[in-house]
């Protein structure tokens, strides 16, 4: 375990087998409870003879198909289907879920974007502090379910996010993971840069992660729900924490990447971003990707703008209205493309 400490505590007893429901609570100070605590639930079910899986959802808290799905893992389980033990955290940002919001409402940051955390930081940095300290530690491998929030449609896909400092060892794991929870687009993907998701941090610490992403534009999905549901089973099954008849192995997901050059198409400016591609679809570089309106200057014609680079349409914005800077697409291209 990390020896930074931290402020957060729980009711949960690592030692003791069978199936504890609780929580981690973390302290917080605020106007109208200057001694208070933040409920993040937490559930351990298992007897800890196996591997240890950590399951986490609404890193986002406008992200509901993987809570759904943990939470009825919480409460169908029993101790003896569990070889090992599995670690469940159903609403990581409790804060963000209780607000409907991709960020925190106490400090307005991102939790997939603080890793490792800080442990004597803002709330958002010590919730993250806890998973990598404190929870990580204790895993074999991790699944961290996400869905598209309020800004994206998206395609399903589960992700690997590969950082410099990957062990190639870690990386077949966690390709294996992908395999086995077959989303229809596996996405090898450094985030763009970014090292500081769940899934990053994980990965540089030896732990095989993958992060799906199964829903889209903050609704609820049926079928994201029921894909969640199948697609964990099989990779619940695969790593050997819920055993029973191993399914089949799903069908082939393709394997892709975004595109590293003017694969993200950002907003050049204000208005209200009209797409003429749906997810899924092939574009060449310098396709009309969509106008942008001016809605209250009815003589100004709309701004066309253009695909920088060609590829597959991964995931769209949600919001009509864009602001400059704004994600309005992000494009995917095979493997076998990048190798050849």
């Amino acid at each position: 375990m990390s020896d930074r400490g931290s402020t957060v505590f729980t009711d949960i007893d690592w030692a003791k087998p069978g199936k504890q429901v609780g929580h981690a609570w973390l302290p917080y100070s605020g106007h109208d409870d200057a001694w208070g605590a933040i409920a993040l639930p937490l559930a351990v079910i298992g007897d800890g003879q196996g591997p240890t899986v950590l399951i986490t959802g609404a890193i986002h808290g406008d992200e509901y198909e993987g809570p759904i799905v943990i939470n009825e893992l919480i409460r169908s389980l029993e101790p003896a289907q569990v070889k090992g033990r599995l670690i469940l955290m159903p609403a990581a940002n409790a804060p963000a879920l209780l607000a409907a919001s991709r960020v925190s409402p106490l400090d307005g940051k991102n939790l997939a974007r603080v890793f490792p955390g800080n442990p004597f930081g803002t709330p958002t940095e010590q919730i993250a502090a806890f998973i990598h300290d404190v929870l990580f530690p204790r895993c074999d491998a991790y699944v961290d379910l996400h869905a598209g929030g309020s800004s994206l449609f998206i395609e399903e896909s589960a992700q690997v996010v590969v950082t410099p400092t990957m062990a190639p060892a870690v990386r077949e794991r966690a390709e294996d993971m992908a395999r086995w929870f077959g989303a229809k687009l596996t996405v090898i993907t450094d985030n763009m840069g970014d090292p500081r998701t769940s899934c990053g941090a994980a990965a540089h610490l030896g732990l095989a992660a993958i992060a799906a992403e199964m829903g889209e534009n903050g609704s609820v999905s049926p079928r994201g729900v029921k894909r969640t549901r199948e697609c964990l089973a099989r990779v619940l099954a695969r790593l050997g924490v819920v055993p029973g008849a191993l399914p089949d192995m799903p069908p082939a997901s393709r394997r892709v990447r975004i595109v590293p050059r003017g694969g993200n198409l950002l907003s050049p400016g204000d208005g209200y971003f009209e797409p003429l591609h749906a997810l899924g679809g092939t574009v060449q570089e310098g396709d009309v990707a969509g106008y942008l309106h001016v809605l209250t200057e009815p003589g100004l014609a709309p701004r066309e703008l253009r695909f920088a680079a060609s590829g597959t349409v991964y995931s769209q914005r949600t919001f009509g209205i864009t602001r400059q800077g704004n994600n309005l697409c992000v494009l995917v291209e095979d493997e076998a493309e990048v190798a050849a």
